[in-house]
């Protein structure tokens, strides 16, 4: 099972918002299952792919972005 983060507010810096984010996932050891880029309603969306629940939780603590439960993603699809 995977748990799904969507981030889309970068404040303007993009560049400096990814390398903070990998600043991050390199401190914690985390590693996405897949990171990709989606299209968004106010532009690109960032979407993270986690193996564990914690992970996508503690991501979300810090970066703002919203967990997408398993279960939404197949009531989208």
């Amino acid at each position: 099972m995977s748990y799904d983060v969507e981030f889309g507010s970068f404040g303007g810096d993009v560049g400096a918002v990814m390398s903070n984010m990998q600043t991050w996932l390199d401190h914690r050891r985390s590693q996405p299952v897949l990171f990709r880029q989606v299209a968004g309603h106010d532009g690109a969306i960032l979407r993270l792919e986690f193996r564990g629940a914690g992970e996508a939780a503690a991501f979300v603590g810090a970066f703002g972005g919203r967990l997408i439960r398993p279960d939404q993603l197949a009531s989208a699809a």
